[in-house]
């Protein structure tokens, strides 16, 4: 995840900003990290849980990510399913 954080941020020459699916990981990756470190407080975890099972389904459906190779279980959130590295940029 450093070298995530590491990378250099591009515009484009109109200066209009941009957003891609590694910055969607990211945030993803974010997310994880803040709930393994307890900061997010009781109240909020179901709206942030939300937000992360929407963007790594959105992930998972564009191909960013691959699907875990365990299937949970039917009733699983995906919030329990770690978000793996984004590949490299092409």
């Amino acid at each position: 995840m450093s070298d995530d954080l590491n990378q250099t941020l591009t515009q484009p020459a109109d200066g209009s900003p941009q957003l891609q699916l590694s910055d969607l990981i990211l945030a993803a990756q974010v997310v994880q990290a803040a709930s393994q470190r307890g900061a997010i407080k009781a109240e909020e975890m179901e709206q942030v849980g939300g937000l992360y099972n929407r963007l790594v389904t959105f992930l998972q459906a564009s191909g960013a990510l691959q699907p875990a190779a365990a299937t949970p279980a039917a009733d699983a959130p995906v919030a329990d399913a770690p978000v793996a590295d984004a590949p490299e940029a092409q």
